[in-house]
């Protein structure tokens, strides 16, 4: 009888083990089933990020890249600009020679301090508003000696821009008041005029206005070196494509209008960046 009944104790034990541990595994079962989810969330997390880090590491280059190339195109623009206008400062030395001889050696003066200019700020992106308005009203000093003061000028500044910390872009502004003198005021037997005002557009652009009184372009003068000289044409092309790599570079909009007065001459109004 105690045999009968410890074999029976012991048949029935294996049973019990069993069905304590078959909870137990279906715990397991359901802890697995409910982590794969969160298991592809979070490989489908880090596949995005990483993803993610090497499309923004791709863009950077490739914006650095354009910037370089950017930056790479201003430089050889200034290169063409700077020949460019030396050819019509020493055009203007032409002409003044041939027509005014005893004042020849203060003109060259004038044009030496404003050629260390054009050398010095070809190799910078940025020079001050103050050091690029002193260049080009040495410039204009220059043209009213060869005209023989045919016009006069003004420069004004408004209150809001400090000229001596403001930052622009060289020689951007020298091709347009050429432009005014050579195809406007040049024209003109006398009281001519040109004002060029500075003033703040908005936070990230100054606005410089040139406003002239000349007259239509005629035939140029037979000691015109330009005449016996043959150079390419450069001017407001170049200026255009320049001012499409400053956009480029500065993230701005630079840009220039042309308007023509009511009476006579034209008015330039012209958006540059500007640094503090």
């Amino acid at each position: 009888m105690l045999l009968h009944v410890g074999l029976a104790f012991v048949q029935e034990r294996p049973t019990n083990i069993y069905s304590l541990a078959q909870p137990d595994n279906q715990v397991e079962r359901v802890l697995l089933f409910a982590l794969i989810p969160v298991v592809v969330a979070f490989s489908f997390f880090v596949f995005i990020f990483y993803r993610a880090r090497r499309e923004a590491a791709f863009r950077e280059k490739e914006t650095a890249l354009k910037l370089s190339i950017a930056e790479g195109e201003l430089k050889a623009l200034r290169a063409q600009m700077d020949p460019h206008f030396i050819f019509n400062c020493l055009n203007s030395i032409h002409h003044y020679m041939h027509t005014n001889q005893a004042h020849a050696a203060d003109y060259l003066i004038k044009f030496s301090q404003l050629i260390r200019h054009v050398l010095e700020s070809s190799a910078l992106r940025m020079v001050s508003l103050a050091d690029e308005i002193e260049a080009n009203r040495n410039y204009m000093l220059l043209e009213q000696l060869r005209l023989n003061q045919r016009f006069q000028f003004s420069i004004e500044i408004s209150d809001e821009l400090n000229a001596d910390a403001v930052q622009i872009p060289p020689m951007v502004i020298q091709p347009f008041i050429e432009n005014s003198i050579w195809h406007g005021l040049n024209q003109r037997s006398e009281g001519g005029k040109i004002h060029i005002h500075f003033s703040k557009k908005d936070e990230r652009h100054i606005q410089c206005t040139i406003c002239d009184n000349g007259k239509e372009e005629s035939e140029k003068s037979e000691i015109d070196l330009s005449n016996r000289v043959k150079k390419s044409s450069m001017g407001m092309n170049l200026i255009q494509e320049r001012l499409k790599n400053l956009n480029t570079l500065y993230h701005s909009d630079a840009r220039f209008v042309l308007t023509k007065n009511t009476n006579e001459g034209k008015s330039i109004t012209l958006s540059l960046p500007f640094q503090d």
